[in-house]
Formats: structure tokens, C-alpha cells, sequence
């Protein structure tokens, strides 16, 4: 397996921040959850995340939070109703499952070693994944970390700025972003 780059505080949260974003960009797919909530209560899928098996809610505005404490790299899929995500924890598999997720962070971590040279990138180039009017740069801490159930490539950038790349999303209803005309080189990671 890969191993996992050094964490500082900073760098884990950019890559949970980069997460959550994806969750988000998921979720769009998915069906509204068709029950009442209690007064009080917050709304699964708008107000807060159910994290299944667990059925722990967390709200909304805790969801980087939450996914910095995972005790170890995480495996989030989310499903086909809006704001629950099952939720699978590295440190808690064993044998075959244990080298499955192992298998695809290495996947992930190796998709961004071989795109890198077609791209002209370098271990320290920049990866822009730009979502719901916010920007994120933690694709490789992402890739060790948080493995978001979402269709990705990189591509390179055709303009200015602080990125030598950036990230393509594709989820489970085939829309994508960003679908803009200043990227080229579309490469399937």
C-alpha cells in the first residue's frame, strides 16, 4: 500500500473540506428522504448526514469536522437517499476487505503518479477541484484519506492561476463538473 503522507492538522482538513464537497456534489443524485422529521429535528440529506451502519447524524455544518476524526482512512459511498452515506473504516477490516480498500487507495494515489507526467505535473503541482462556487487543492491527502464513491479524472488547465491542474467529477446520474471550455487534455483517472 501507498503510504500515507505526513498529516498536519491543516493538510487533513483540506482533505476532508475536499470530501465533504464531493459529498455534496453526490448527494444531488440521490432521492429526498421521504419521512417527516420531528419539530427540532435536523433534515437528513439538507440539514444534516446520516453515516450508516452507525445511523449517527451528523448536521451539516460538523461534517469536516466528523471526517477529520476518523481514526483511520475512510471509504465513503454515498447512497441512492439524499444525505445518508455508508461509512467504511480502514482499521476495522480485516483479510480480504482490508486489501480491497487497500487496493483502492493505492489505486487512486497510483491514477495521480501515472497521470502527473502526461500532464507535466510534479509531486508538489497543484490539483484544483472547483465545486459550488469553492475550490479545493487536497487531491493527493484526499486520495490517502478520503475515498469519496464519485467518478474523477484529471485534466490540465488552460488559463492563469494557482493550479497546474485540475479535477473532473462525475456522479451516479452522468452529470459532470465542471464542463468548461478552458480545460484540455481530458485523462481518465
Amino acid at each position: 500500500m501507498t503510504a500515507i503522507a505526513v498529516n498536519t492538522d491543516d493538510v487533513r482538513l483540506d482533505a476532508a473540506r475536499l470530501a465533504a464537497a464531493l459529498i455534496r456534489f453526490a448527494q444531488v443524485a440521490a432521492h429526498p428522504l421521504k419521512t417527516s422529521t420531528p419539530p427540532g429535528s435536523l433534515r437528513v440529506g439538507t440539514e444534516a448526514y446520516v453515516f450508516m451502519p452507525s445511523s449517527r447524524w451528523v448536521p451539516r455544518d460538523q461534517l469536516e469536522t466528523f471526517l477529520v476524526s476518523l481514526p483511520s482512512p475512510a471509504l465513503l459511498a454515498p447512497t441512492t437517499i439524499r444525505g445518508t452515506i455508508a461509512l467504511t473504516l480502514l482499521h476495522e477490516l480485516s483479510g480480504e476487505r482490508r486489501r480491497g480498500f487497500e487496493h483502492e487507495l493505492d489505486n487512486c494515489a497510483t491514477a495521480l503518479e501515472e497521470i502527473g507526467p502526461q500532464l507535466g505535473l510534479s509531486a508538489t503541482s497543484r490539483i484544483l477541484v472547483e465545486f459550488d462556487e469553492e475550490e479545493h487543492a487536497a487531491v493527493r491527502e484526499w486520495t490517502q484519506q478520503f475515498l469519496v464513491q464519485v467518478g474523477w479524472s484529471i485534466a490540465s488547465l488552460d488559463r492563469e492561476g494557482g493550479a497546474d491542474a485540475c479535477m473532473l467529477l462525475r456522479r451516479s446520474d452522468a452529470q459532470s463538473f465542471p464542463g468548461r471550455s478552458d480545460m484540455v487534455g481530458r485523462a481518465r483517472a
